[in-house]
């Protein structure tokens, strides 16, 4: 929660938020490892594939909306043991974007939900 200290010359929250923007977008690409071959008794083939992840201002939102794709999804099989974009999103691609966007100025409260 933002102290009122902090946006006490705006009309609201997302009056502040908008002040705050950066660019009206960005693009980033994430390498990530997937499961090529499971061999079984842990023994894998490892596969490596890029996730596109683009951060879009949205001013309805005052934030930024994240939509993630990866283009060789087709390469992935779930019979292998890997999930599916999301679970890639969240469990190798979302904090590696965090801490980029944070490096750009860019804070946790400036992305839309």
């Amino acid at each position: 929660m933002r102290s009122e200290s902090n946006n006490h010359d705006y009309e609201n929250e997302l009056d502040y938020l908008r002040s705050i923007k950066k660019d009206d977008s960005y693009t980033f690409t994430y390498p990530f490892e997937y499961i090529a071959k499971n061999h079984g008794n842990d023994n894998y083939d490892i596969g490596t594939v890029d996730m596109v992840v683009r951060v879009q201002w949205a001013d309805a939102e005052a934030g930024y909306k994240v939509t993630y794709d990866v283009p060789e999804m087709d390469k992935i099989d779930p019979a292998e043991g890997n999930g599916d974009a999301e679970s890639f999103y969240e469990g190798n691609v979302y904090w590696r974007l965090v801490s980029d966007l944070d490096g750009l100025g860019i804070g946790t409260e400036l992305l839309a939900i």
